[in-house]
């Protein structure tokens, strides 16, 4: 019985940069029309890289979502820029997100175009939020970067709307080499239901949560059981202090109970299926200067 041919055609990494908040995540998730990378407001957001691949007729993108570049001190902000750097050396392509309402030439914006340079790769410079940002923002901020990376290609584009998307789609395909696709067409993703799942968890501490206490925890799955037409998960949140599972559990323990029906809607979202969702907290003291640590939590 004869087999359909494997897919061929432009396919290689794209890899999406920039600081804290500047859209990446957005970015993906719009082109992918699912909600895989976790999206707010706050620094720390994406914490691991992530995997999205899209795919089209003679064509397969596979996008690498980075944590933003910014100047960390502990052990935890060391592996996140490490897990930069380690997708920067697999670019065909990178995809500089830039945040225009926000002026630029600080060390952070210093640090993703000099990251973005050392590739010696294409770079696709957006100008994020053009339905927010002046003319004069979206110049100033194109001056700044292009002053450090005068080969790059710029765009304006909402991450949120899929149409001002497409002309960097269009670039980003043309610059990719030819080759066998790397994945099944039919792919959009190489990371387990399970460890979005966790990102989903955390998404939802950082919407609700203020000051330091998201970032100071870690969201680990002990328990992942799937019977019929349901999920039940254990989860522990790893706080560093008392007072931080003081703020989770929240005064006749309404936060945690808050949590935990937010998180749950997310998980059957992603899911398909009702979820029963156990949230426990544990203190681990400074777990974030503990590379022993942040490697156990990262892998659960």
């Amino acid at each position: 019985m004869a087999t359909e041919p494997w897919p061929q055609g432009k396919v290689r990494y794209v890899v999406l940069l920039g600081r804290p908040n500047s859209g990446k995540s957005t970015f993906l998730n719009c082109l992918l029309n699912f909600h895989l990378a976790p999206v707010s407001p706050k620094p720390q957001t994406t914490r691991k890289r992530l995997l999205g691949i899209l795919n089209g007729k003679d064509w397969q993108i596979l996008f690498l979502d980075t944590p933003g570049v910014y100047q960390g001190k502990d052990d935890l902000d060391q592996a996140m820029q490490s897990a930069i750097r380690r997708s920067l050396r697999d670019a065909d392509v990178v995809i500089l997100l830039a945040d225009p309402t926000r002026p630029p030439g600080g060390e952070e914006d210093q640090k993703v175009a000099e990251l973005a340079a050392a590739t010696r790769k294409p770079v696709l410079l957006v100008l994020n939020k053009m339905d927010i940002s002046s003319r004069e923002q979206q110049q100033i901020t194109r001056d700044f970067y292009l002053g450090l990376l005068p080969e790059a290609l710029v765009f304006s584009a909402c991450a949120n709307d899929l149409k001002t998307l497409a002309p960097i789609m269009k670039a980003a395909q043309a610059a990719l080499p030819d080759g066998p696709f790397l994945y099944p067409a039919d792919t959009m993703t190489d990371t387990f239901e399970r460890q979005i799942g966790v990102e989903l968890i955390r998404e939802t501490l950082l919407e609700n949560l203020q000051d330091e206490v998201p970032h100071a925890t870690a969201v680990v799955i002990e328990k992942w059981e799937e019977p019929e037409h349901e999920r039940r998960i254990q989860v522990v949140l790893h706080v560093e202090r008392p007072s931080q599972k003081a703020i989770i559990i929240g005064e006749d323990g309404h936060m945690i109970k808050h949590l935990g029906r937010s998180a749950e809607r997310k998980l059957e979202e992603l899911c398909g299926v009702p979820v029963r969702l156990r949230l426990w907290i544990k203190v681990t003291p400074d777990w974030r200067k503990n590379r022993g640590l942040i490697q156990e939590f990262n892998q659960s």
